[in-house]
């Protein structure tokens, strides 16, 4: 629901403007450079944040169809249990709750931006983002095997759906030479 302005106010209220990761003042996706399919990434994980604190089904219907949608009926549900799988160890390991933004929000939340980053280090081989990383999401100085493996786990998966899918490899080449597109917030 859009809040209405005073008359004082001759400029309209955009969508984007009346979000909440707006008004957290939350940078947008295509400010960090995020790829499809980190874009797509962080959208299915949303999906299965929102299961687990609504108890409702129709988020993870709409985890499967956004990924179904993306990557095709075979590869959509692998890339959904990859997700589910680091949540899943977030929420064992983690010692403090989770910050995440409605489906389809075109803003980050610092723990989003914490799991894309940790995500793009394990993509690049970078072991010290990707130690950083683990710390940052895990809100701990020592790291895990649990969420370490499902990370990787799921990198691997987003740079293999990027190979396969990129038409002339411009994706893939996007997703591995990007540069400061995660930024570790303490």
């Amino acid at each position: 629901m859009r809040n209405k302005s005073p008359k004082s106010s001759s400029r309209p209220t955009t969508d984007e403007e009346s979000c909440a990761g707006h008004a957290l003042g939350f940078p947008l996706r295509s400010e960090l450079g995020f790829s499809s399919i980190e874009n797509l990434t962080v959208d299915v994980f949303r999906a299965a944040c929102e299961i687990y604190t609504s108890g409702s089904a129709q988020p993870w219907e709409i985890a499967h169809k956004i990924a179904d949608e993306n990557l095709g009926a075979v590869e959509g549900p692998l890339f959904v249990a990859r997700v589910t799988a680091l949540l899943r160890a977030l929420r064992s390991e983690r010692n403090i709750g989770f910050s995440y933004l409605s489906i389809g929000c075109q803003h980050i939340s610092p723990d989003e931006l914490a799991i894309a980053g940790l995500l793009k280090a394990v993509r690049s081989r970078d072991a010290l983002g990707i130690r950083r990383g683990l710390m940052l999401v895990l809100d701990k100085a020592q790291s895990s095997a649990r969420t370490e493996a499902a990370a990787r786990a799921l990198a691997t998966l987003q740079l293999q759906l990027s190979t396969s899918k990129g038409d002339d490899g411009a994706e893939i080449q996007d997703l591995q030479t990007q540069t400061v597109q995660a930024v570790y917030l303490h």
